[in-house]
């Protein structure tokens, strides 16, 4: 189980890192595409900090960020999250938190980090959707690009 979440979590983080890379090659940070990155960034450090205290507050979940605030949280937010895959063993431990509206839940972490991973691509998508919708060319994130960019 460990090798499918560090392969799904560079996957992750290679599929971020390569939309905002596109971003700045496109020169552009819409406001609704900007909304949505940094709803993925801000939603990566509260399920982190869900599970381990960041030591610092988390990104407001709906609140736009520019592309300059977010690469770097970026890429902390997927070290945190590599590292933290690397360093467990106990993938069905149980994690209680409460979410935004303060509700108490339980899951296992394997669903965490499988619901993570799913976010991030979901809104990734929609990304690809509002730049296309705007004449721009949307960047492939598949995960079967990472795999074949890899030559797995």
């Amino acid at each position: 189980m460990k090798t499918y979440f560090q392969r799904i979590y560079r996957y992750n983080q290679w599929a971020n890192s390569s939309l905002s890379n596109h971003l700045k090659f496109l020169g552009v940070e819409p406001q609704e595409v900007m909304k949505r990155m940094s709803h993925i960034v801000a939603a990566e450090e509260i399920w982190y900090h869900r599970i381990q205290p960041l030591g610092f507050d988390p990104l407001p979940l709906f609140e736009l960020q520019s592309l300059e605030t977010l690469e770097p949280r970026l890429r902390s937010s997927a070290q945190r999250w590599l590292d933290l895959v690397h360093d467990t063993d106990e993938f069905e431990k149980e994690v209680n938190y409460s979410n935004s509206s303060g509700r108490t839940f339980t899951n296992g972490l394997s669903d965490i980090l499988i619901h993570l991973v799913n976010h991030g691509t979901h809104h990734r998508g929609q990304i690809a959707t509002l730049l296309r919708q705007q004449g721009l060319e949307p960047l492939p994130t598949d995960y079967i690009f990472y795999s074949r960019e890899l030559g797995h």
